[in-house]
């Protein structure tokens, strides 16, 4: 079965249709499909339950913070004489960020959420290898913290290295370049 479509059609008075035949046919076949995937896929879409959105909004919110405060760090540290009392503060946050970030990732908030996010699939196939990185960054980020406190410019650099390549170990495995 197939219909035609009329485009700018109105009806005449006599029966007539005025306007001009398009040529294009759908099959109630094709039409029925194109409706069911459009469906789907607003179904996917809306899938991510108001918790498993917000899980996904927190931890991109985290890493925002824990990147902006990393890099004034990191530029502090690359000044050969860091302001401690600005470094202080934000190694703190880091820390504290870096303890909470493992109950960002909940079981179902990675790629099949329909929520757009960088996570790989990858973590919950392999979540000791990604809770081991998590740990590592807290480590690294308390390590990071002690220094700053105790105004160690040389154990707050070594603590900065051990942290970013923590940080970059976890990117390179499981998150999506973006």
């Amino acid at each position: 079965m197939t219909f035609k479509f009329r485009a700018g059609a109105t009806p005449a008075r006599n029966g007539a249709t005025a306007g001009y035949e398009v040529g294009m046919t759908i099959s109630l076949r094709a039409g029925l499909a194109a409706v069911i995937a459009a469906f789907l896929g607003t179904a996917a879409l809306a899938a991510a339950s108001p918790a498993i959105s917000a899980a996904i909004a927190a931890r991109k919110a985290n890493y925002k913070e824990i990147g902006g405060a990393f890099k004034t760090i990191n530029d502090e540290i690359k000044s050969g004489h860091p302001d401690f009392n600005s470094v202080r503060p934000l190694a703190k946050d880091i820390a504290g960020r870096a303890a909470l970030q493992l109950k960002h990732f909940p079981k179902g908030s990675g790629p099949e959420s329909g929520v757009k996010t960088r996570a790989k699939a990858a973590i919950w196939k392999d979540y000791a290898g990604f809770t081991k990185l998590q740990k590592d960054m807290v480590t690294s980020a308390n390590a990071l913290n002690a220094a700053a406190t105790a105004r160690d410019l040389s154990a707050m650099t070594k603590a900065r290295t051990a942290l970013g390549a923590t940080c970059k170990a976890c990117h390179d495995k499981f998150r999506e370049e973006g």
